[in-house]
């Protein structure tokens, strides 16, 4: 509407130049033809009404909740207030819902804590957890506790996945910096291993820093760190993991490092070192 407004014809819009994301937009023609998920999202706004909001996965990303990556890619979840009408578009899905919404650089999006309730939908329980842990850092800049989580859940009663959300709420800790962290601490302490601290300050025996290591048995001088993609591609920073392992060993330490492949088999690749460090300091003894 807003194009034929501006001089433009029928016949312009329907014609090679361009693509419609959605019903009622369209987007000049990229140069391979295909509307990326950005540009949908952008169609889907506008033509949204100024009370709908982004709600589910698609708030979740908005606000940088570390979400799987399976759920990143699918449809937006767009929803009205619950006495408004759902939007009803192929890859949207509508919804009704009470929420507090917030702006997102200039984005109508639900409140994260709202998110991560309407996520228990959708999300199981280690994901979930992944969430909550995301909620509790101070430099997510979502201030929270764990009170006011489950404070919340009581705006919802009646609503999907309460246990699980509560489930989740207990599992969670202050101070986990990745959602690779929060998967290493349940796959430990679903094997039955003590619950490691996260991202613990190592100093020397002369109380000089030597390292901040992702997970510790610090009275066990047991370290766990993840090694993302970023360690293995960057020779400074490889270089550098290396120095800080050294360092760490030479004041008594086992240090475990951990990868992604590590982690998909972490029945082979990750407890049975870990079991192995745990015998070994119960051997010191």
């Amino acid at each position: 509407a807003h194009a034929l407004a501006s001089g433009a014809t029928r016949r312009q819009l329907a014609g090679h130049g361009y693509l419609a994301p959605a019903y009622g937009t369209r987007i000049a023609r990229p140069d391979d033809g295909i509307v990326t998920r950005a540009q949908f999202l952008d169609a889907v706004r506008s033509v949204a009404r100024d009370d709908q909001f982004l709600s589910h996965t698609t708030a979740a990303l908005v606000h940088g909740m570390p979400i799987p990556l399976s759920h990143q890619h699918g449809p937006v979840h767009l929803a009205s207030p619950t006495l408004g009408h759902r939007m009803r578009r192929p890859g949207v899905v509508g919804h009704r819902l009470k929420a507090e919404v917030v702006e997102v650089d200039g984005i109508r999006v639900e409140h994260p804590h709202d998110a991560f309730v309407h996520l228990a939908t959708l999300l199981p329980l280690h994901p979930l957890v992944a969430v909550a842990d995301w909620l509790l850092q101070e430099r997510n800049g979502v201030p929270t506790t764990k009170q006011a989580l489950v404070e919340r859940l009581d705006h919802f009663r009646g609503a999907r996945g309460l246990g699980l959300l509560r489930r989740a709420i207990t599992l969670a800790r202050p101070g986990v910096e990745s959602p690779r962290e929060s998967e290493l601490r349940l796959l430990i302490t679903a094997a039955g291993h003590p619950e490691p601290v996260c991202n613990v300050d190592v100093h020397d025996a002369a109380g000089r820093f030597i390292a901040r290591v992702d997970m510790a048995w610090p009275a066990l001088r047991i370290a766990l760190e993840y090694d993302g993609e970023q360690h293995r591609l960057d020779d400074r920073q490889y270089a550098r993991d290396l120095e800080r392992t050294a360092a760490l060993e030479r004041e008594g330490w086992i240090v475990i490092r951990v990868t992604k492949r590590h982690l998909a088999s972490p029945a082979t690749g990750v407890l049975p070192r870990l079991a192995e460090a745990f015998a070994r300091r119960r051997s010191e003894r």
